[in-house]
């Protein structure tokens, strides 16, 4: 006989909705300055309504991490050619930009979210696919650079880097005008961008003169 049991009403908006708010705070003032009350009241839901989705502050962590760590390891795995793996790299961050930037400023969220041992795993695996077949030093330096080269680039244009006071956003800005620094809205974006990136890693990953490294394609 068919039994019908009523699903919770909006579970997985309610955890979707959960999880983007989490994410904006452990930006803003970082994982471990941010309390699951301070989650809790910017949802304008209680606390155990939270603790009923979520068991704990690094489960959610967890839930909001993870995606970027399980997505990065399939497209690693698959094994696809260099320029393909940097072009699914540049793909990945944007997919994934605020979790970039929450792990770019706040080192210790991996290690709470008990994902170090992944992450570096992860990298190790990239510059050795990424040096190509028979490697010397100078290649696997090389793709280490070209690795480098876009996740650097991607924190400058998206102003991911780590700021002074992530709390404070606004001195932060300023402080970079004084300086002369280009604002927001002058960075290259989309398009654009992955362009810049994806061009600056395989500059990187060319060989020079008189040297061995991965050949165009």
């Amino acid at each position: 006989m068919y039994t019908h049991t009523k699903a919770a009403p909006d579970a997985g908006g309610t955890k979707e909705r959960i999880q983007q708010v989490a994410l904006e705070l452990f930006v803003l003032h970082g994982y471990e300055k941010t309390s699951l009350r301070e989650i809790a009241d910017r949802l304008g839901i209680t606390k155990a309504a939270l603790y009923y989705h979520y068991a704990s502050k690094q489960d959610l962590l967890k839930s909001v991490t993870q995606p970027l760590i399980d997505e990065f390891e399939a497209m690693v795995h698959a094994d696809p050619p260099a320029e393909e793996l940097l072009r699914s790299y540049i793909d990945l961050l944007y997919r994934h930009r605020a979790v970039f930037q929450l792990v770019a400023n706040d080192h210790s969220c991996l290690a709470a979210a008990e994902l170090v041992e992944r992450s570096v795993q992860l990298r190790r695996d990239v510059v050795r696919q990424l040096a190509g077949p028979d490697p010397r030093p100078a290649d696997y330096v090389r793709a280490a650079a070209a690795f480098g080269a876009i996740s650097q680039g991607f924190m400058v244009a998206r102003r991911a880097e780590p700021a002074a006071d992530p709390a404070v956003p606004d001195l932060e800005a300023a402080a970079e005008a004084a300086a002369g620094l280009p604002g927001p809205a002058d960075y290259p974006d989309g398009a654009e961008l992955a362009r810049i990136l994806l061009d600056a890693a395989l500059a990187v990953l060319r060989p020079g003169p008189g040297d061995r490294g991965i050949s165009e394609p």
